[in-house]
């Protein structure tokens, strides 16, 4: 039997060609929809978003073999699917894509009048890679009016306008201060003469473009008054076609223009009030908005994008029935089927900086030549080099090593004419040549010197030489030397370029991950081409590394910068960021890129590889985009301290809510080194959970060792306790919370804002659970919808861990006490209580610290909340409220008392 109209509005959907195409009526009932995503069921890793869908195919229609079938030849392998239900409120879908809504600009303010700009979206991220377009009256030049963007990388909004239609001035806002995901309307204003011969621009955020706004910082004054053009250009929102950027936010809910801070009404569109599926929609104003590309209006919410791998056909003997198990998985499943490791850092940077030649040297250790990735450049020759056989260099494979006797050869594809060139490679010397030695020597069309030979010697010393055609006169073009480069990989750079009549050399020595030495020489000459490279070697420069010869038709090129380290001690976000937007791969960040762990160098291995690499190292989540085939980073701070997305009262979760008091993720002992590098160990020696023998009030050893790819060895120790931290939560898990949400659809729309890591509120559990509330983290989250039914079904880990320490905060900034316990025993009514402290300093007292009251406290598993302590020194009286958690019990002297929530620092 197939899905009947279901009043849920569960749709599931095929692009087959450019066409989604409604498959939902064709989903069997007997084998309910399944969507999962998010960590696997044990917590150990991320798993590919996976969806489980049936379809009746009796008429052969999604057979894609069945010539007859009508869409034959348009769908298969990796055919796009997605599943989404009905979210509430209609809006502006755009989804990241390159579509937009637009309406003529005839009636919108410009010239000298003050502009008031609001809008209001939910983005994927209020920290995107790339930048993001908002809305604007924006051609390409002479038609640029002003346009509004979230930066990429920052998260901060920037508003540009034009005064002429091609030039364009641009003002940066304060930090937003929003949360990932979070909705919210922002605005800017634009005073173009503020009676103070300049201009004001002013930002705002708000929770709905009803307000109320607060301000951002304080507002950005410019000298001199301003005008904005009155560009013919559309008034548009999401990808303006006049802008070479092309990101969009997930969702538009409104936006506003005004003629005048605070004034007339332009324009006002609320997409609330559209109809869904509709292709245009008149605003309030009576503009008529026009839905372009690849946005639409809608409702629905996905909960499920991803790709099928395959189209196994099944069908009963009988021949009477016919049908499709789809079997889904997110953008994930595709990536992790290859094992191709991605090149170096200095392989893959160098060719962006278009190069004329480009050796890598990276061959095997059989090689006699290196390849060039440059189309129309021969390989460089090099019979006798040990290839392969120095490693220690982080932006790189393997290199070769210098040999008595070898030679170097390599011609340089001719170019077309330009002012300057430049050359560049690695090397490494363990030890200083004994004499001033070449290492390389250039053809060159020069004049009066088409020879320049490079050398390096002792104590730091090195040279540019000029030799003449037939080789008898020679000029040192270039001296210098400040000390020994030896022991160390080094990138040698030449420029040459023409100023007037004089040929100027520019010649630097760059210790990586250092700053280089620059030594200048120059002639009376001409410049001419670099035409090859040569080279004959002596014992002098035996063990010398070599790589990455690099030629550019331009001078000034620092596109070897960082990559020849590796991007050491790079951020974990940000290096999240730059390889999947060099693999072209759709990456959001949750939460500050640049707040993140510093890494050490990014070494050859896949591109997944590489993203878990990010997340072990900064202690963050990679998960799916849950609208889109795209990636997201979850950042270990952004789980510091939430605010439930989710509460969920007791009543409203189904049978059977099971807590389990388990080992799996113990770990009391744990060792964390950095790769290549020192280690930190912490070990829990004290409390239930730790290293203790049970009899002495501890599990055992639970121990464990990880290796992190750290910038730093003082990053082990942290890291170790870190671990060791949520390794010894006194805490149950919750493997299942599952909710029926066609019983309880006043949560339907809180639980599709859900995200991985997100905080879930359980309230009001029972006396046998323990604590009446309990926080806890999402690790999963999986969909069932069925006919007139919807179960989602959450995995959950406790969030106490991450309640950590803030400096001023009257609950998270306390520091707990070393040691205190009931000095007499405490009936369950009584207001006071005596306490003994049995370590470190006595607890403050009311009179002379009166701003910190009151606090809660923990005893026996009853929370209290302290309203005064008096008594300088111990035994000291505590005034309390009884009962704050719902528990209340008598107490033994003896009983240790604690804050209820102290400061944990913060990795």
């Amino acid at each position: 039997m197939a899905f009947p109209e279901d009043p849920l509005g569960l749709r599931a959907e095929l692009r087959i060609g450019a066409t989604w195409v409604d498959v939902t009526k064709r989903a069997y009932t007997r084998d309910p929809i399944r969507t999962v995503a998010g960590m696997s069921a044990q917590g150990t890793g991320v798993d590919p978003a996976s969806l489980s869908l049936t379809l009746n195919n009796k008429d052969g229609d999604l057979s894609p073999r069945n010539p007859l079938g009508s869409h034959y030849g348009r769908f298969g392998r990796n055919t796009a699917a997605r599943v989404s239900v009905p979210g509430g409120e209609t809006y502006l879908g755009l989804n990241g894509a390159p579509g937009r809504a637009s309406t003529p600009a005839t009636g919108l303010p410009a010239g000298s009048v003050d502009l008031d700009i609001r809008i209001e979206v939910t983005p994927e991220t209020w920290a995107p890679a790339d930048v993001v377009e908002l809305i604007g009256r924006w051609g390409l030049s002479p038609a640029r009016g002003w346009v509004m963007i979230i930066q990429g990388g920052t998260g901060r909004l920037q508003l540009s306008w034009s005064p002429d239609g091609s030039t364009s001035v641009g003002v940066v806002s304060p930090a937003p201060g929003l949360s990932p995901g979070e909705r919210a309307a922002v605005r800017v204003t634009l005073d173009v003469d503020n009676g103070a011969s300049g201009r004001t621009i002013t930002w705002y955020k708000a929770p709905t473009l009803a307000g109320p706004w607060t301000q951002l910082g304080s507002p950005a004054v410019q000298a001199g008054t301003t005008s904005t053009y009155a560009s013919a250009a559309p008034l548009t929102i999401g990808d303006a076609p006049g802008a070479t950027w092309v990101g969009t936010p997930d969702r538009v809910h409104g936006a506003e223009i005004r003629s005048g801070i605070g004034g007339t009404i332009a324009a006002k569109v609320d997409w609330s009030t559209a109809q869904v599926g509709a292709t245009s929609h008149t605003d309030s104003t009576g503009r008529l908005w026009t839905v372009e590309a690849t946005a639409e209006i809608t409702s629905r919410v996905p909960i499920f994008v991803g790709e099928v791998a395959s189209w196994p056909s099944r069908w009963a003997p009988s021949g009477q029935d016919a049908w499709v198990p789809v079997e889904g998985a997110g953008i994930l499943r595709r990536m992790q089927q290859g094992r191709k490791a991605l090149s170096s850092t200095l392989r893959r940077r160098i060719p962006s900086g278009a190069p004329v030649a480009y050796w890598p040297m990276e061959e095997g250790d059989s090689a006699t030549q290196a390849y060039s990735p440059v189309p129309g450049c021969l390989p460089l020759t090099a019979p006798g080099l040990d290839w392969a056989a120095a490693d220690t260099l982080p932006g790189s494979s393997p290199l070769p090593v210098i040999t008595a006797g070898a030679t170097l050869k390599a011609s340089v594809p001719a170019y077309p004419a330009s002012t300057g060139w430049q050359l560049e490679f690695v090397y490494f010397r363990a030890t200083e040549p004994s004499l001033l030695m070449p290492i390389m020597e250039l053809t060159t069309g020069l004049s009066s010197w088409p020879r320049l030979r490079l050398s390096i010697g002792p104590s730091g010393a090195v040279q540019v030489l000029g030799v003449s055609a037939d080789g008898e006169s020679t000029s040192v073009l270039v001296p210098g030397g400040s000390g020994s480069v030896a022991g160390q990989w080094n990138r040698m750079r030449l420029i040459v370029r023409q100023d007037g009549t004089l040929v100027r050399l520019a010649f630097m020595i760059i210790p990586i991950g250092g700053q280089g030495e620059l030594w200048n020489g120059s002639y009376t000459g001409t410049l001419g081409p670099l035409r090859g490279l040569n080279a004959v070697y002596t014992s002098v420069l035996e063990g010398t590394a070599i790589g990455h010869i690099t030629v550019f038709n331009r001078v000034d090129v620092g596109v070897m910068d960082y990559a020849d380290h590796g991007y050491s001690r790079e951020a974990a976000g940000a290096r999240a960021l730059r390889i999947a937007a060099e693999e072209g791969v759709q990456l959001s960040v949750l939460g500050d890129a640049a707040d993140t762990s510093l890494m050490g160098p990014q070494r050859p291995q896949t591109l997944v590889e590489l993203l878990h690499e990010c997340a072990e190292a900064d202690g963050g989540i990679l998960m799916e985009m849950p609208g889109a085939l795209g990636l997201v980073y979850r950042t270990r701070a952004s789980l510091y301290n939430q605010s439930p997305t989710l509460t969920l009262p007791y009543g409203s979760i189904a049978p059977s809510l099971e807590p389990i008091e388990d080992d799996q993720a113990l770990r009391n002992d744990v060792t964390a080194s950095r790769r290549g590098g020192g280690s930190g160990r912490a070990v829990v020696e004290t409390g239930p959970l730790s290293v203790l023998p049970s009899e002495q009030g501890g599990v055992g050893i639970y121990d464990e060792s990880v290796e992190l790819n750290l910038a730093d060895d003082s990053q082990a120790q942290p890291m170790a306790s870190w671990l060791a931290h949520l390794g010894t939560v006194d805490e149950a898990r919750y493997p299942s919370i599952k909710i029926n949400l066609h019983k309880h659809p006043e949560l339907i729309a809180a639980v599709l804002r859900l995200r991985i890591g997100d905080l879930v509120r359980l309230t009001g559990l029972p006396l046998w659970v323990g604590e009446s509330t309990t926080d806890l983290h999402v690790m999963q989250i999986q969909h069932e919808p069925r006919p007139r039914t919807w179960t989602v079904t959450l995995v959950c880990t406790p969030a106490s861990p991450y309640r950590v320490g803030v400096v001023g905060d009257t609950v998270r900034g306390r520091v707990d006490t070393s040691g205190s316990e009931l000095a007499t025993d405490a009936t369950a009514s009584s207001t006071t209580l005596s306490v003994a402290v049995t370590a470190g300093r006595p607890w403050i007292t009311s009179a002379a610290f009166p701003a910190d009251f009151p606090f809660d406290v923990q005893l026996g598993g009853e929370v209290v909340t302290v309203t005064a302590i008096s008594g300088a020194s111990s035994p000291q009286t505590f005034t309390v409220t009884r009962a704050v958690n719902g528990v209340s019990k008598p107490h033994l002297a003896t009983s240790d008392l604690r804050l209820a929530q102290p400061t944990i620092v913060a990795l």
